[in-house]
């Protein structure tokens, strides 16, 4: 499948209510609110092959966040940064079983210091920054709005060849993107038209 054809199927996407661009979700369904790529009580994705995982369903319990050191205004590629794990409640699984956090994300091939992590949030910061200077401003048109968030969501979502390496196309169309905001800064468009 490609990647709009997955968020068509398993998805929901929707302008996020803080960050005020595009976030994509996997579409919980039933009345248990369910994943979608679930089948019974199976992966669809784990059943096709069992070393692969969605990334958040090979974390779970663990989840994890970015912390900066730094005042949010400073945020940048480069800024001193540090990925936190935090556990999860689980309620699955035995207790008796111990592994530390290395080992776990080890297990799913997942690097500590997880790149591809560490470039999405300094994107998502710098598009959030971009996007907030130009929505409620004075002149800027719905229409001016919605081409920034389909680039956006384009960019970081469905703009990507399934036979290509990822990561290569996500630094690439990033680059894209954030390109055209310092481009809109530098210049001052007038998005009033």
């Amino acid at each position: 499948m490609t990647h709009q054809q997955v968020i068509d199927t398993y998805c929901e996407v929707y302008i996020g209510r803080d960050s005020r661009i595009p976030v994509v979700r996997l579409q919980p369904r039933g009345a248990n609110k369910k994943c979608p790529l679930l089948s019974g009580d199976r992966c669809l994705i784990h059943a096709k092959n069992p070393y692969l995982k969605p990334t958040v369903c090979a974390l779970f319990p663990i989840g994890r966040v970015m912390a900066a050191e730094s005042a949010p205004e400073e945020m940048g590629l480069g800024f001193p940064f540090e990925i936190q794990y935090i556990m999860n409640g689980a309620t699955c699984g035995s207790a008796r079983r111990k592994q530390t956090v290395r080992k776990w994300l080890g297990d799913f091939n997942i690097p500590i210091d997880d790149p591809f992590f560490i470039k999405w949030n300094d994107t998502a910061f710098k598009l959030i920054t971009a996007v907030q200077q130009y929505e409620g401003k004075s002149g800027v048109t719905d229409r001016a709005m919605d081409m920034m968030w389909s680039g956006i969501f384009q960019s970081l979502y469905t703009d990507y060849d399934t036979n290509q390496e990822f990561y290569p196309q996500f630094e690439n169309n990033t680059a894209k993107i954030l390109g055209i905001f310092s481009t809109l800064e530098k210049h001052e468009f007038n998005l009033s038209s």
